[in-house]
């Protein structure tokens, strides 16, 4: 818990998401204060449909190459089909702490506070994660609706948490008003932090949306064609 308390101060967090021994070793390199094993790994390395299709046993597989390359924190995510149950949610984020998480990533509002708390008392640090949420279909709030549910979550005890493509007010709303880091994604302005995945990161792929969607303009791509050019 050192290691998180000294993350949790940190004046600004960069945070990666990362699949792979060779992506961890960028993460070391570009000076990450995280990375997160992410179940957007399902869609951008699997080919799933959408992330709530992968489980906790791939998230672990990954979890476990990654731990070897990597001394910085690591953030997990609980998937989707960890959530069938508090009881099954507990079970799987111990799992992953036993196999070399640091915290565990909750996506939910209101309907995980029990949860964050369970964990809580267990020792396990918790990073919260509003806004849109791809395990989630849940209707897209206004800021002072999307304030109090970040400072209830921080009540439960979650020690950091996601602000998922949120506009630029709710994100200064809500950093206003909680004491925890509050980490932007697609949107990272007023944020104590900023947290992407490798290949969104790279210019790889284009557009909002954790898909396939490849972007043949960025320097990435055209390295690569040239490579294959005679």
């Amino acid at each position: 818990m050192d290691v998180n308390h000294k993350l949790f101060k940190k004046k600004y967090l960069k945070i990666l998401s990362c699949y792979d021994a060779t992506s961890a070793s960028i993460a070391n390199l570009v000076g990450c204060d995280a990375v997160l094993i992410g179940d957007s790994i399902g869609v951008l390395v699997l080919g799933h449909r959408n992330t709530s299709e992968i489980d906790i046993n791939t998230l672990l597989a990954f979890l476990k190459i990654i731990k070897k390359q990597t001394r910085i924190p690591i953030i997990a995510d609980l998937p989707a089909k960890s959530m069938i149950s508090t009881k099954k949610a507990v079970q799987d984020a111990k799992r992953l702490i036993h196999q070399g998480a640091d915290i565990i990533k909750i996506e939910g509002h209101e309907e995980v506070i029990a949860l964050i708390r369970k964990l809580k008392s267990l020792g396990i640090a918790v990073c919260s994660h509003i806004g849109q949420m791809p395990q989630k279909k849940i209707t897209k709030q206004k800021p002072l609706e999307y304030t109090k549910i970040a400072k209830s979550l921080e009540e439960a005890g979650a020690d950091m948490i996601v602000l998922s493509k949120m506009t630029s007010l709710s994100n200064k709303k809500i950093s206003e008003c909680v004491n925890i880091p509050t980490i932007g994604y697609q949107n990272s302005k007023f944020c104590r932090g900023k947290v992407d995945v490798l290949y969104k990161a790279m210019n790889l792929i284009k557009g909002e949306e954790i898909k396939i969607n490849i972007n043949q303009q960025s320097q990435v791509f055209k390295t690569i064609k040239n490579f294959f050019s005679r």
